[in-house]
């Protein structure tokens, strides 16, 4: 059993969920590296708890760290050859200041959790990589029996293209409500003049009863995510929905150029641009063939033993 570190500063998004679920769904205990070694268990979010661990008195076993950014780069070296590496996309190994990262890819063993990220560490910098699944912990979760609402819950961010559904929503009766972190930058410098304020309904608990209290009313979830060189596969927000019978309405992009398993109408809805956004949420279809198409994804997810897979 890994002993999982969260070995970065972000508290909402893909990162972290994907840490919540690995932990919940196989109780891999799960640490973060504090200025010194506490006995007691600290709220991760999601039901998660960690504990804090001082560099020098690291948990004897394997270390599995599921998510690294610049904050804590320092610890790298310090990491023990063998251990495990979860490359979430290829930001994460591209661009300035990567160096402490790539030095040490070739003493851990890494982990991709989307076929493109493998394909892409392979062709840009010849690391193999083992490709497992997003894990999903199942959880309780509420729904309503006639849903009617359109919402996103992803971060507010660049690369999820949030500017997109505030032009769609201008052309809706009822527009889709925004929820999640933000990117303060982004906002200010894009979505500011746009009118996001009035369609914005804040960043909600990290918990899976919150996001379900979220979720219950809602026919779509919308993800407009681009992420360069990385696509394809699943994350978080997709599952989230699927597990929730929620529709998902995602970007072209996120699919054009790369091996995929959603499909237009059977799985999910795919649409380019906010007019066909809008003009989707405006019809909105009958989704039960897309769920029962969605459940298809979602199932593998599931089933997946990360246990068993880790090389």
């Amino acid at each position: 059993m890994p002993n999982l570190f969260y070995m970065a500063r972000p508290v909402y998004g893909g990162w972290v969920s994907f840490t919540a679920h690995l932990s919940l769904k196989y109780n891999f205990p799960l640490f973060k590296i504090g200025s010194k070694t506490e006995s007691k268990q600290r709220d991760y979010g999601y039901g998660a708890g960690y504990q804090n661990r001082a560099i020098d008195d690291l948990p004897s076993g394997k270390i599995l760290i599921t998510a690294i950014d610049k904050s804590y780069y320092e610890y790298l070296d310090t990491i023990p050859s063998g251990s495990y590496l979860v490359i979430h996309d290829p930001t994460e190994v591209s661009g300035k200041g990567k160096e402490p990262v790539l030095r040490n890819l070739s003493r851990f063993k890494i982990i991709t959790i989307r076929e493109s990220v493998k394909q892409f560490l392979k062709d840009t910098l010849g690391v193999k990589s083992k490709f497992i699944l997003h894990p999903f912990y199942e959880y309780p979760f509420k729904k309503s029996p006639y849903p009617d609402r359109a919402v996103s819950i992803s971060r507010v961010d660049f690369d999820k293209h949030t500017d997109i559904i505030i032009k769609a929503n201008k052309m809706l009766d009822d527009p889709i409500d925004i929820y999640g972190a933000i990117n303060r930058q982004y906002v200010f410098f894009k979505l500011k003049d746009m009118g996001f304020q009035k369609y914005y309904k804040g960043q909600f608990e990290k918990s899976f009863e919150e996001l379900s209290n979220i979720l219950k009313d809602a026919k779509f979830v919308v993800d407009m995510s681009v992420i360069k060189h990385d696509g394809g596969g699943s994350q978080y927000t997709f599952l989230e929905a699927i597990y929730n019978k929620c529709a998902l309405v995602i970007n072209r992009r996120w699919v054009e150029h790369f091996t995929t398993d959603f499909v237009d109408k059977k799985n999910c809805y795919i649409v380019a641009d906010e007019k066909e956004l809008a003009d989707l949420l405006t019809a909105s279809p009958n989704t039960a063939k897309v769920l029962k198409g969605a459940r298809a994804l979602l199932e593998p997810h599931i089933q997946v033993n990360w246990p068993k897979e880790l090389p």
